[in-house]
């Protein structure tokens, strides 16, 4: 049977609820595929923070997180066209 992950965003002032992650194989996974979809639901205004993702009865990891964007050079910020923003999600596991 295939592990279930679960995975939380923490440290946020209101509590988010714990989701279970489909299709992951390890806690990185997880983590980025959890933080990926909160960025993108929050609209790139929260930028760092932590999560901590777990397997099913088993031990938790915590990673802090941060994401970094890379606006468009030509990217006209007055205008209504929509800007295609590149993002990256980087994952550092807190120890200890």
């Amino acid at each position: 049977m295939a592990k279930r992950f679960w995975a939380q965003i923490i440290e946020l002032d209101e509590e988010v609820e714990a989701a279970s992650i489909p299709g992951v194989t390890d806690h990185e996974s997880a983590a980025d595929a959890l933080v990926t979809d909160f960025v993108g639901a929050m609209g790139g205004e929260i930028t760092s923070g932590a999560v901590r993702v777990w397997i099913e009865g088993g031990a938790a990891k915590v990673y802090d997180w941060s994401a970094e964007f890379d606006m468009p050079e030509d990217a006209d910020l007055d205008g209504d066209e929509d800007i295609e923003v590149e993002g990256e999600i980087v994952l550092t596991e807190r120890l200890g």
